[in-house]
């Protein structure tokens, strides 16, 4: 069992990127892997899937994640917590998204109970390993939404509101039923303070060459 830092994580991805596997194949392979997972072992709860994005990569994954779901005809809805993606490959897999016509909300126009009621499926997609300190106003109130409804709740790499490095959590960091993480666990993974948030974890492969895992 692989545990890693973010710092770590990032060098194992620039070394995968530099031996040929672009990040945004590594996205769109992070995005497949949730996928299987969920159709394997949540399929009861797909009926209605909502998926929260965050402006960076991790947000990336959620819009392939959304992409994919659709095509296999699950009915999705995306809702940006921080407005639209600023990276790269985020912003190619939000524009994806857009020419397929999903709906896509931001959470100012869409936060009601009454929104988030008909979802039996959330994704959470809005913050990444890196993420450290406390979750901002919108962050906050969009994680306690999810928090209070009664669906499966899946995070990608890991919960929002969680340090990767520390398991530290904001107060209204998400709570997920299961954490789909990435390549490797991160140290949050397997510490006893953050089971409450991350729920059952499964580690994923996103076609990192095992090679690429050497560190200095």
């Amino acid at each position: 069992m692989r545990i890693v830092t973010a710092q770590e994580m990032k060098q194992i991805e620039k070394n995968a990127a530099q031996s040929g596997l672009s990040y945004y194949q590594m996205m769109e392979n992070a995005g497949a892997a949730a996928v299987s997972f969920i159709l394997e072992n949540l399929n009861n709860h797909t009926e209605h899937v909502l998926i929260l994005t965050g402006k960076g990569n991790k947000g990336g994954d959620g819009f392939v994640t959304a992409r994919l779901l659709t095509q296999r005809g699950y009915t999705v809805e995306i809702l940006m917590v921080d407005g639209i993606p600023v990276t790269e490959d985020a912003k190619k897999n939000y524009n994806l998204c857009a020419e397929m016509n999903l709906p896509i909300h931001t959470f100012a126009t869409q936060h009601d109970e009454s929104f988030f009621r008909k979802f039996t499926l959330i994704i959470d997609a809005l913050y990444g390993t890196g993420f450290h300190g406390n979750l901002h106003d919108t962050a906050a109130a969009a994680a306690a939404a999810v928090n209070a409804h009664i669906a499966a709740v899946v995070a990608l790499d890991i919960p929002s509101g969680v340090n990767g490095d520390t398991a530290e959590a904001d107060t209204n960091a998400i709570r997920a039923n299961y954490t789909i993480a990435f390549d490797s666990l991160k140290h949050a993974h397997v510490a006893h303070s953050a089971a409450v948030y991350c729920g059952e974890v499964i580690c994923a492969d996103i076609g990192i060459p095992e090679s690429c895992h050497a560190l200095e």
